[in-house]
């Protein structure tokens, strides 16, 4: 496990692990580099109307720098995600990616970060000893508090980034049940969005129907980028160490679910699903195979420019205002139609 030094941004290593409650937080192993001149090349290249800040990271500010910072602005970056085995990646993948992103994102915008959320519905992985299983119900419960006191604390603006496939299990109902509820328009979306840099698509949201690729060379360059943005999201959040080098796993024949593969046929994706357990650690993943430090430098180097680079092309400025719009508008229609809109007459 890591620290991070306060002033230098340079990690360095302790034995003690800070365990927070049921809440399953671990302070260290999820250990951040803090945002600023050493934090790679992220908040190097902001705006002029951007304020720079020593980090972006909530839980490293003081309460007075938190204060401050809510005077002049209300938005927050709240990544989420699983811990799951996944190939040859650590098992925190898949929240790491969507902390990176955040980052990036908070520097482009002038917005805090709220991290450690790494363990949430995980999926058809729990076959394995390296996924912690939380329910939807159970990580919905816990997000809905946490979002709560985020709204008292001043953030009217707040985003959930995800990168995991069954986020939406919990997530989905979250937006929903806060919003009918609290009445506060909160906003959850994939990391793929901002990779796609907000297009509009099919039905005019952005990241809907995009192109799959059909070629062997662009399913490459897929997965490439893919890779890429894994090594450059360890790399944006000081931790590129922890991707392993020189570790493979030997192949081997497994039986398959011919009935799962024939459900598959009948049914849309995105329109209907089935639960199910993965016949083998390698169908999350694949199988690791060995990786050079040289390959793990270089590909860190290519994911963080990446990433860096989609961020730039999404209307994050565009998004936020939209969104503040949206809620004014939504603080109107509560005047307007009082107890008509829920929860009633016993909304606090």
């Amino acid at each position: 496990m890591h620290s991070i030094h306060p002033k230098t941004g340079v990690r360095t290593s302790f034995q003690t692990a800070c365990l927070l409650g049921v809440t399953l937080l671990i302070c260290g192993g999820n250990a951040i580099m803090a945002q600023g001149n050493n934090a790679g090349k992220v908040g190097t290249s902001l705006a002029p109307s951007v304020p720079k800040m020593r980090t972006r990271l909530l839980t490293s500010l003081t309460g007075y720098e938190v204060a401050d910072y809510i005077k002049r602005n209300d938005v927050i970056f709240v990544p989420v995600g699983p811990t799951e085995i996944n190939g040859g990646n650590p098992t925190d993948v898949e929240y790491v990616i969507p902390l990176a992103y955040a980052l990036t994102l908070a520097d482009k915008s002038d917005g805090l970060v709220l991290p450690y959320l790494s363990y949430f519905y995980p999926g058809s992985t729990t076959i394995s000893p390296g996924t912690v299983m939380v329910t939807p119900e159970e990580g919905l419960a816990y997000l809905k508090v946490i979002t709560r006191s985020l709204v008292r604390q001043g953030f009217r603006r707040i985003i959930f980034l995800t990168s995991h496939g069954p986020s939406g299990d919990t997530m989905g109902p979250l937006v929903r049940e806060i919003f009918d509820q609290d009445h506060v328009p909160v906003i959850w979306m994939s990391t793929t969005v901002v990779e796609q840099g907000g297009r509009e698509r099919t039905g005019g949201r952005p990241g809907q129907g995009a192109t799959m690729p059909t070629t062997p060379a662009a399913m490459a360059e897929a997965m490439g980028q893919r890779k890429w943005i894994t090594y450059g999201s360890y790399q944006i959040v000081g931790r590129l160490d922890d991707m392993p080098i020189d570790f493979s796993v030997p192949q081997h024949t497994f039986e398959a679910d011919n009935g799962m593969a024939a459900l598959s046929r009948h049914l849309i994706p995105g329109q209907s699903d089935v639960g199910r357990f993965y016949s083998d650690p390698s169908e999350h993943g694949g199988w690791p195979t060995a990786v050079t430090v040289e390959q793990r430098a270089e590909w860190a180097k290519k994911g963080e420019a990446l990433i860096e680079s989609q961020v730039n092309a999404y209307d994050v400025a565009g998004m936020l205002e939209a969104l503040r719009q949206h809620d004014k508008f939504t603080r109107a229609q509560e005047k307007k139609y009082g107890n008509l809109l829920p929860p009633g007459s016993t909304r606090p």
